[in-house]
């Protein structure tokens, strides 16, 4: 397959004919690698950094079901994650309070300062890019991504339903 250069050296391999016309997967593609190089400078897999960006910024959803859930990760994964996490010194399990069968996920200093860092690198980033979008064109960007996320919640929600029927 025939691949051509783009900026800082990265191979970008030609788009494949599956993709159609006007798609959005290839932006979403390297918009998801763009982030994914800047969370690689921290040496933080891509599963970790979700379950730790979630448990920094919402502590009160702590269990593992709850933070497997909001990242939309296999609990399998999850567990395997937190284990992970744990070994760095990122996270501990601690007994929840009401029901000994259950863990409470917590972040230890080095994880909340890890994810602290991270999280404002990567919304030094994001800045960055939305700064070279002036003025109406940046207004009219929120608004359409608002409306594309919408239209593909809107979809999600259908399918679901439908699944379910």
């Amino acid at each position: 397959m025939k691949s051509k250069t783009r900026q800082r050296g990265r191979m970008e391999p030609k788009l494949p004919a599956a993709i159609p016309a006007g798609s959005m997967f290839p932006f979403w593609r390297r918009i998801g690698q763009e982030f994914a190089i800047r969370i690689h400078k921290w040496g933080v897999p891509p599963n970790i950094c979700h379950a730790l960006f979630h448990l920094h910024l919402y502590p009160g959803h702590s269990e593992p079901a709850e933070v497997a859930a909001a990242v939309y990760m296999p609990r399998q994964t999850m567990t395997f994650t937190l284990d992970s996490m744990e070994k760095n010194g990122l996270a501990v399990r601690k007994p929840h309070p009401k029901d000994r069968r259950r863990k409470i996920i917590r972040l230890t200093p080095k994880g909340h300062k890890l994810a602290e860092s991270v999280f404002r690198d990567l919304l030094k980033l994001e800045n960055s890019a939305i700064k070279t979008i002036k003025g109406a064109d940046a207004r009219a960007f929120r608004v359409f991504m608002n409306r594309y996320a919408d239209a593909l919640s809107a979809e999600n929600e259908r399918d679901l339903r439908t699944r379910k029927e």
